[in-house]
């Protein structure tokens, strides 16, 4: 009976296991940030543009939305800090030639901004975390809208989140 109830747990955190990771595609659709044309290495994962933070500071430095990220190893965290302007570190809005789908894991790195833990949907793709825009814009407090007819993400920092 031990080992039956053993073979159960091993197989439920397999299955745990197997549900976290999925297939990110490179994003076709265009980025437009406070009305220009940006060039992001995104992905869409289930239906959801997944950025990497520090892409996202880059664009949005020097509006009222700025943010500041850095990493505590010791805790495994990322700490954003709003109206801060953020720090480059050389690795922003790098684009591959040739972006290729990838496989996605969730990640494990908590999240806190100004002091605050905060829950944000997250996966490691190719060694980079990459955050669901969305949660991003409603933690920061910019908006994001979606022009379906021409597949455009738009990034805008003059106006507050809305839910879609």
């Amino acid at each position: 009976n031990l080992l039956s109830h053993s073979r159960f747990s091993v197989s439920t955190i397999q299955s745990s296991i197997i549900t976290v990771k999925k297939t990110a595609k490179p994003t076709s659709s265009t980025v437009v940030v406070n009305g220009n044309v940006v060039a992001f290495e995104a992905y869409n994962i289930d239906g959801n543009n997944y950025f990497k933070l520090r892409d996202l500071a880059m664009v949005v430095n020097g509006t009222e939305k700025q943010f500041q990220v850095s990493w505590n190893a010791a805790e495994n965290a990322i700490q954003l800090t709003t109206k801060e302007a953020y720090t480059p570190d050389g690795s922003e809005l790098t684009v591959s030639g040739n972006p290729q789908q990838k496989t996605a894991t969730a990640t494990s790195s908590k999240v806190f901004i100004d002091g605050r833990q905060v829950e944000l949907t997250a996966y490691n793709i190719g060694g980079y975390n990459y955050f669901k825009l969305r949660d991003v814009a409603k933690a920061i407090d910019f908006n994001v809208t979606w022009d379906a007819k021409n597949n455009t993400v738009g990034i805008d920092t003059s106006s507050s989140y809305i839910e879609p």
